[in-house]
């Protein structure tokens, strides 16, 4: 069957939640016959490089991204409050939306551990180099997993990068910019060989859903929202299960 924008859904994606909706992509066009034209984000905060967020770049969101495009269907975020900040700036329909997925907090290091990262607490000790991100989907995060285990301020003082989004924290990772970053489970994926993945326990993770949003300027709702309702079946949560997310809190 020929694309045609009566069967054709376009998505936005988050760049660090592209790789599992492309092959789930797959299986709803086989399953439908609906196409699906998936873009990905394309901000500065998306390219591989290791960018230290500043005055002129901190605070940028894919929200805009998508608003100012106005052409997509749907949006596929990396945790929930970003579609919260969607349907108060009328970009996402309230009460339109499904979550996925979830993913956990872990530690990100070098290929190697270097610095012998095992535990949380270990952020704390002397010239260890924390990174964090500022925006999006890690937005917070730090202080979410070390407030919980009340190591906040014995961590804080460690914090020596600030990331421009998710990829720039990998890649300050990847770069010995640092020593340990807070990130998600699934984040293996994205420098693969590169970085290693430290578990935390449970009692120390948070989750955060990956989530998508029909779009309030949505040219085809309908095959839009069959996708979406895809998305949260086994076949689909299966492809997200496959590159480090979550189906269900344990």
């Amino acid at each position: 069957m020929a694309a045609t924008a009566e069967n054709t859904v376009r998505i936005f994606s988050a760049r660090a939640c592209a790789a599992p909706l492309e092959e789930a992509a797959k299986l709803f066009e086989a399953q439908t016959g609906i196409k699906v034209a998936i873009d990905v984000c394309s901000r500065h905060c998306a390219a591989a490089v290791a960018e230290e967020a500043t005055g002129t770049t901190g605070g940028d969101d894919f929200l805009v991204e998508i608003s100012d495009a106005g052409i997509h269907d749907l949006a596929i975020g990396g945790a929930e409050f970003l579609l919260d900040d969607g349907e108060v700036r009328g970009i996402v329909q309230k009460g339109r939306r499904r979550t996925i997925a979830y993913r956990r907090s872990t530690l990100v290091v070098p290929a190697g551990n270097p610095a012998k990262i095992a535990t949380l607490a270990d952020l704390a000790k002397p010239g260890v180099r924390v990174g964090i991100s500022v925006i999006d989907c890690c937005r917070g995060m730090w202080e979410d997993v070390t407030a919980h285990a009340g190591l906040l301020e014995a961590i804080r003082p460690n914090i020596t990068f600030h990331a421009n989004g998710c990829v720039a924290i990998v890649e300050a990772v990847v770069q010995r910019k640092i020593d340990v970053a807070f990130g998600w489970s699934a984040f293996a994926h994205l420098a693969p060989g590169r970085i290693e993945i430290v578990e935390l326990p449970r009692d120390q993770q948070i989750l955060r859903g990956t989530c998508v949003g029909l779009l309030s300027f949505s040219k085809n709702p309908d095959a839009a929202t069959k996708l979406m309702d895809f998305l949260t079946t086994p076949r689909a949560r299966a492809c997200y299960v496959k590159y480090g997310w979550m189906l269900m809190p344990v």
